[in-house]
């Protein structure tokens, strides 16, 4: 019994001396997920003010704005998915990566680069959506 918690007090002591994970393979890397991140919280946003009707056509259009920047930044949506949840499980990682997220945003907003509400041609903006969902 008492070297059960030695052995679990060694292995703590141990675990917390371990330096930050690299990525797995295939991974997007901090930098990355930042920009990708920047980009995917200004087409919410963007999908918030663009004044759909329903809470459906608002999703349609953010999913068929992130489609788009995935491929903007050539990644899908596995490896995104796949390297967020990597950072999630890493949550002094993800902590670095969201304070540039925010000090990026921030940025932008007091330089003037944010984009203003967004003006919808409805017709192209309908086209558009039709050949992303079909």
């Amino acid at each position: 019994m008492k070297y059960k918690k030695i052995v679990v007090c060694v292995a703590f002591l141990l675990s917390a001396c371990v330096t930050d994970p690299k990525p797995p393979a295939g991974a997007l890397s901090k930098e990355q997920m930042v920009a990708i991140l920047v980009e995917v919280h200004i087409a919410e946003a963007k999908a918030q003010q663009a004044g759909f009707r329903t809470s459906d056509s608002t999703q349609f259009y953010y999913k068929y704005l992130e489609k788009k920047i995935l491929k903007d930044f050539k990644t899908d949506s596995t490896q995104y998915h796949d390297s967020y949840r990597f950072y999630v499980q890493h949550i002094k990682l993800m902590n670095e990566i969201y304070t540039a997220v925010v000090d990026t945003l921030t940025a932008r907003q007091s330089e003037g680069k944010m984009p203003e509400k967004i003006n919808l041609d409805s017709i192209r903006t309908q086209k558009k959506l039709r050949k992303y969902f079909n």
